[in-house]
């Protein structure tokens, strides 16, 4: 709960979170309840403003991997002074895990945003990273028109679980591995892999025929993650590969682009225009220069796998490797590659539903596309048997 200075003027963005203004002047808050404080050493429940892409965080001061850096905690609890927050501002709010033994560090996170004014009926809220707080879109422009509506044939998840799955806010303002500590448990998964299978299950869902009706709140709120992400990309942001933290962030931001119709939004997307995704970086065609990589000195394969080199008839076939833009020398054609499976079920997922999106030339990275079949044919067991059924019916 947010305690104002004054009666100021709040309403809520389309996904549900709130906003506040002051015509223009600045927002006063005296107080947020559960309030920041120290606990044996431990501050606890911090709140942060327009938060940067960065290893440090205010949230909460346990010795994990991210820094606690104080002057980041903005909280009238721990500060004992009101915060005052200037239009244009959003105010992230969260609450502490009660052990510090652990990742994530917090369970909860909510966003509040402070603007000159009120906005469009229905707007979404504006990226939290970042000082542009200026209105993207409202859900009067989503075009559901760029979906799928590919019949459903039995046993696909619940809408509403799914659509609850991405509902309150999913912070991504650190896209290093050590981002785990500040996924709140209640809000998001904490780890990669399984941030973007419950993404990927909701953007396949959207794919499906229910009506637009159905489909709109999950629509929302898979837009709103992707906002968010484009906020974070347009501050510089990149989701590089490694291991299986960073996946699954691209098609968020992709499906925004698409149903609102935004060319900036959409040329994140674009593997040609900015390289800076996970799941773009994993992939590629065996080339000569891999054969000979892994065949020299140089080669150096995560050792928790048998190494096996590409050899020269290996030419051409798509392929993943866990830090291949960065880290060629990592490649390892063994299927059993550490973190290839952990990679690959959820970036099949988004890749299906990317097709099904008619989305993969915006995508523009053939390589995923072209792995994510050899991925499937081989490991299509591992995979739901809903997802299996909707494979062999609509992947051709």
């Amino acid at each position: 709960m947010f305690e104002f200075a004054e009666n100021y003027s709040v309403g809520q963005f389309a996904n549900g979170d709130y906003w506040v203004h002051n015509d223009g002047n600045d927002v006063v808050i005296t107080g947020i309840s559960p309030a920041s404080y120290e606990d044996a050493g431990r501050i606890k429940n911090g709140t942060m403003i327009n938060p940067a892409n960065s290893a440090n965080q205010g949230y909460d001061s346990s010795p994990r991997d991210m820094t606690y850096e104080a002057t980041l905690n903005r909280d009238p609890g721990i500060t004992g002074q009101s915060m005052v927050v200037p239009a244009g501002s959003s105010v992230i709010k969260s609450i502490s895990m009660q052990s510090d033994a652990g990742r994530p560090i917090i369970s909860d996170a909510v966003v509040l945003t402070v603007l000159a004014g009120a906005p469009p009926q229905g707007a979404f809220r504006p990226p939290y990273s970042g000082g542009d707080k200026a209105i993207i879109a409202t859900a009067s422009d989503l075009d559901f028109s760029q979906l799928g509506s590919f019949a459903r044939l039995g046993g696909e998840p619940d809408l509403a679980d799914l659509t609850a799955s991405v509902a309150r806010v999913w912070l991504e303002h650190c896209t290093q591995w050590i981002q785990r500590d500040i996924h709140p448990q209640n809000n998001m998964p904490a780890y990669g892999r399984d941030l973007a299978m419950t993404s990927g299950r909701g953007l396949l869902a959207l794919q499906l025929d229910y009506s637009d009706a159905e489909k709109q709140m999950l629509l929302i709120h898979l837009v709103q993650y992707g906002l968010d992400i484009y906020g974070i990309a347009r501050e510089g942001g990149q989701w590089n590969a490694n291991g299986g933290h960073n996946l699954g962030r691209k098609l968020p931001l992709l499906l925004a682009g698409k149903v609102l119709h935004n060319d900036d939004i959409l040329a994140y997307a674009d593997a040609a225009q900015h390289f800076i995704f996970h799941d773009d970086q994993q992939h590629f065609y065996v080339s000569q220069v891999e054969v000979d990589m892994t065949h020299s000195s140089a080669w150096n394969p995560d050792d928790r796998a048998d190494p096996i080199p590409y050899e020269v008839a290996d030419i051409g076939m798509p392929e993943w490797g866990i830090r291949h833009f960065d880290r060629p020398a990592a490649d390892n054609r063994a299927w059993g590659a550490t973190y290839r499976n952990v990679n690959g079920y959820s970036q099949t997922t988004h890749v299906f539903a990317a097709r099904l999106m008619g989305a993969q030339d915006m995508w523009n990275w053939p390589a995923l596309f072209d792995y994510a079949d050899r991925f499937y044919e081989t490991e299509s067991q591992g995979f739901p048997d809903y997802f299996q059924t909707l494979w062999d019916a609509y992947r051709n």
